[in-house]
């Protein structure tokens, strides 16, 4: 990307963040969208060491610019035409906690004070953020509710930078423009760019260990990858815990590299696994389980009452209802329908199911790859043994609720694979993939709508 479209990328960022600001009556937002741009080039910068830097930036300013024009729209639209401010229910959750953070910060609190809090136990990264995020508002105006959604239009915008450095590891300069473009615009992140979570949080931890993972093995690539994951475990413990499996993944190439016994090497993996399991065992990991098996009973017995689809799944064979889930997870929001009918705000959610759809046929495409094409057994060893954990966890958080916003932080490994997979094969087979899976999602409308579930 050339010179001139960074600076016009640059001038059209700062006119939107005026606009924006006079808007939300809050030059907060200027102070803000230019700090997050500057503190987005230094980490650029540093995970990437200078490569392809022009590049990377143009795609990072770019992202802010469309997510912070999405998250415009969604806030001051639903208020203008609506009538109704964009903040959920959890969203209600953390813009209280950025104010309260930043009370407690102005009167001395430490991070590890504020953990102490049962409230924030359990969220503490990402509430320690927002009220730093609060401090340097209320600094320069006050900490509104667009003032906190700058963040997270931050944080998303990092994810397809950080994509693009994941395919340019395997993939030409131009070919990876185009894929992380793709994955800006039609997946999850632009739909998440505009509420206040913490999932975007953890889903750019993710991504950033899996960029780390798939580089060469070095000793400060180990340091970023204990430090990403400490922060993910501050984020949302079990997703930090889980992620230490990430970290395995550096072992177990290691010793596959300089040790050429093989009982040698098995002895090494018990002594990980068992260290593992004793790791996750006295961490308290394993009550997520019990957790997670009683949340899907008392889901089971809510949605049969309700004569949904899940409904349906729930009475199905023990097994067999777990597949099904896990399957059902996969192509939300559906029927398309249900954002219409479940939200008060109408069209404003239709980027969630155009990422939905968008996800569904990239299914097709990573299926034909794996079963069709065993593009399993050309691509990177580490990339695979991701490919397995990601199917794991989506497995386990399928089980646990239907929403993306659980499941996302391991679609870019999805992602990946998908695009090995739409790179090998024709564009004729690409042409009956495209058709086969939105006839095939068509017909799961028609069907759904024919049993009225």
């Amino acid at each position: 990307m050339t010179k001139t479209f960074l600076w016009l990328i640059s001038f059209l960022l700062i006119l939107s963040a005026t606009v924006v600001a006079y808007w939300d009556k809050n030059p907060s937002i200027i102070i803000l969208s230019i700090l997050f741009v500057f503190l987005g080039i230094v980490l650029i910068s540093i995970l990437n060491w200078k490569k392809d830097l022009q590049n990377l930036i143009a795609i990072f300013l770019l992202f802010f610019l469309v997510y912070l024009l999405y998250s415009s729209l969604i806030h001051f639209g639903l208020t203008s035409f609506y009538g109704i401010e964009n903040i959920e229910k959890d969203e209600i959750y953390f813009y209280t906690a950025s104010n309260d953070i930043y009370i407690k910060l102005k009167d001395g609190y430490t991070f590890w004070e504020l953990s102490a809090i049962h409230k924030y136990r359990e969220t503490i990264g990402a509430v320690y953020w927002s009220g730093l995020v609060a401090t340097v508002a209320n600094l320069y105006g006050e900490n509104s509710v667009f003032a906190q959604k700058i963040s997270i239009i931050f944080i998303a915008s990092l994810i397809p930078v950080t994509i693009y450095s994941i395919s340019r590891l395997y993939f030409l300069e131009r070919e990876s423009i185009y894929i992380s473009i793709i994955y800006g615009f039609f997946s999850f992140v632009l739909f998440l760019s505009s509420i206040i979570l913490r999932d975007l949080h953890v889903a750019l931890m993710f991504i950033i260990t899996i960029y780390i993972v798939l580089q060469r093995i070095s000793i400060l690539n180990v340091i970023i990858l204990f430090f990403v994951i400490t922060f993910s475990y501050f984020l949302r413990e079990e997703t930090g815990v889980f992620m230490l499996l990430f970290l395995a993944i550096y072992f177990i190439v290691f010793i596959n590299r300089v040790v050429a016994d093989k009982y040698i090497k098995y002895f090494i993996y018990l002594i990980f696994i068992a260290i593992g399991i004793a790791f996750i065992l006295n961490s308290g990991y394993i009550n997520l389980f019990d957790r997670m098996f009683g949340n899907t009973i008392e889901r089971a017995e809510e949605l049969t009452s309700t004569g949904s689809m899940g409904a349906v799944i729930a009475k199905l064979p023990f097994g067999l209802n777990y597949i099904s889930l896990f399957g059902f997870s996969q192509i939300q929001p559906f029927p398309p329908s249900w954002i219409f009918q479940t939200s008060d705000k109408g069209w404003f959610g239709f980027s969630y199911l155009i990422a939905g759809i968008s996800w569904f046929i990239g299914w097709g495409f990573l299926l034909y790859g794996i079963v069709k094409r065993k593009i399993l057994n050309r691509i990177d060893f580490k990339l695979v043994l991701m490919l397995f954990i990601s199917l794991i966890y989506l497995f386990l958080m399928s089980v646990l609720e239907f929403n993306q916003r659980r499941q996302m932080a391991v679609y870019p490994i999805l992602y990946l694979v998908m695009v090995f997979s739409y790179l090998d094969i024709t564009i004729t087979q690409r042409t009956k993939i495209w058709v086969g899976m939105v006839i095939f999602y068509l017909i799961l409308v028609l069907i759904i709508n024919y049993l009225k579930l």
